[in-house]
């Protein structure tokens, strides 16, 4: 539902949403830690959650991230 090119501004996402009561994980390519720096190739930290939960957890998104 979100991608970020930082590792913490996604885990302050996750956080958000299971606050909220939704579950949601973090993404990433980063070579199991060993390579950040491949995740600005490999399409950043992104954060998924259940397709049931997917509105509700977007709308909670977008409202952060536009303030």
């Amino acid at each position: 539902i979100a991608t970020y090119l930082s590792e913490t501004d996604a885990h302050i996402a996750l956080g958000l949403l299971r606050a909220k009561g939704i579950s949601a994980d973090v993404v990433a390519d980063d070579g199991g830690g060993m390579r950040p720096s491949l995740v600005f190739f490999t399409g950043g930290y992104r954060v998924v959650v259940d397709e049931k939960d997917a509105e509700r957890a977007t709308e909670i998104i977008k409202a952060v991230d536009n303030k």
